[in-house]
């Protein structure tokens, strides 16, 4: 049998096949979804999720008590009947009616229209933060399903090469030169390795089968919709100073600007409690409707003498004036306004700690990420040469078959952790374009 030579099998050679069907599998999986990139799904999911849809509802929702809190009272009508006529000068009085229209002191309604329009903008920060925690959301979980294919692609590439392996150690043990041949234990222990590796690749296929119905939900659209991998954001940088990200953040944040709108309406609240306290007033019509009535009794008479009444209706205009002598609830609507003020004050001081603690954390890891991408790249380099190396050792039954074993799992292992380190760098440049209120990259 025909010896395997050195030049016959090399490990760059083994890792071009799966590549290649990736690659095919990719560009399949893209002319299925319409070429689609990352901010194509941030859009889908801004149009089409339900949380983000009902938040904005809830916005909307808060527009509709603007007109409310700005309109005056509805006018009162009332209506009399008198059982039995009133005899009055005019004649005998049967019908009243009277119109009033109150009208609240001067700028209430004003006060009371711009509370309500700045918890408006409060309302609409709201569905700013949900949409970017949304965003941020869409990303990783987008990023999550870029780390398994390439993990499995990596996995696909390491069981390319054990299967060459294998080859090599098989024929190592049938052909070899007498005192050189290899052994039938080598062959079934890259054939055990082998196993486990596919058991992994298995694994890594149902992780990303459920990440990709998962993002699709996320979408709300179809769970078995094609996802486009669009590999151009995995190389990007912050293009931001820190400091620069740090006052985005604290002034574009959507958490503290909804905050900064709650003070203003809790003033304006305030406002509207005061002049509510002070006089309203009321302008009117009484109308009355007359009969004639006929003169009774004599001058002379012990009964008296009634006149006779023309019948004629009246009109009499009428103003009222509210007094609110009762001060205590209008001075307690006052005071609640000014505590909620000042909780608006604190809690927008106690987010911007919040907000500094977290940038400054994300700028850790990503610095602990580039570091350990350097290290694990470095790593990658110095084991496929030393993979190469102790390959040709092997065949030339100089080499430990044990420590081929090893470096190939440790291989395996940092081209894997090289990804999920450039994932979680990914996943803090997200976060901190969620805090800017970014959704596209910085």
């Amino acid at each position: 049998m025909k010896r395997v030579k050195i030049k016959d099998f090399n490990i760059d050679t083994c890792r071009k096949l799966p590549v290649m069907i990736l690659v095919s599998a990719m560009m399949c999986l893209s002319s299925l979804a319409n070429g689609q990139n990352l901010a194509d799904y941030l859009k889908i999911a801004a149009e089409n999720h339900p949380g983000l849809q009902a938040a904005y509802s809830r916005y909307t929702a808060s527009l509709e008590r603007i007109p409310q809190v700005g309109s005056l009272p509805d006018p009162e009508l009332s209506f009399g009947v008198y059982l039995q006529d009133m005899a009055t000068l005019m004649g005998n009085q049967r019908f009243n009616t009277t119109l009033m229209q109150r009208f609240p002191w001067f700028g209430t309604l004003q006060a009371g229209k711009d509370e309500a329009s700045l918890m408006a903008k409060a309302n609409f920060q709201e569905f700013e933060t949900e949409k970017y925690a949304l965003f941020y959301e869409v990303k990783t979980d987008y990023y999550q399903l870029y780390l398994l294919h390439h993990h499995v692609m990596i996995a696909n590439k390491n069981l390319q090469l054990l299967q060459r392996m294998e080859e090599l150690s098989l024929n190592k043990f049938k052909g070899g030169i007498p005192g050189k041949a290899g052994k039938m234990t080598d062959v079934l222990r890259i054939q055990s390795e082998t196993k486990v590796l596919e058991a992994r690749i298995a694994a890594l296929e149902d992780a990303l089968a459920v990440a990709q119905v998962k993002f699709n939900l996320l979408l709300n659209r179809p769970e078995n919709e094609p996802v486009n991998m669009d590999a151009s954001f995995w190389g990007e940088e912050l293009l931001l100073g820190k400091e620069v990200v740090l006052d985005s953040i604290l002034t574009a944040n959507p958490q503290v600007k909804k905050l900064e709108w709650e003070g203003q309406a809790y003033r304006k609240k305030g406002e509207a409690a005061r002049l509510k306290g002070l006089p309203s007033f009321g302008v009117g019509l009484n109308y009355m409707i007359n009969s004639p009535r006929q003169p009774a009794g004599a001058i002379d008479s012990p009964m008296g003498y009634t006149p006779g009444g023309m019948g004629h209706n009246m009109i009499m205009p009428m103003v009222s004036v509210s007094v609110p002598i009762f001060r205590r609830k209008y001075k307690s609507a006052q005071r609640e306004s000014a505590y909620y003020r000042e909780a608006s004050v604190l809690a927008k001081e106690d987010l911007t700690n919040a907000l500094k603690s977290s940038w400054e954390e994300q700028y850790r890891l990503i610095r602990e990420a580039k570091r350990n991408v350097k290290l694990y790249e470095e790593q990658v380099v110095l084991l496929r040469k030393t993979l190469d190396l102790m390959i040709a050792d092997y065949s030339s039954a100089e080499g430990s078959f044990e420590e081929l074993l090893t470096v190939q799992r440790q291989l395996l292992d940092f081209e894997m952790k090289t990804a999920e380190e450039t994932f979680k760098k990914l996943q803090a440049f997200a976060k901190l374009e969620s805090l800017m209120a970014k959704g596209i990259s910085l």
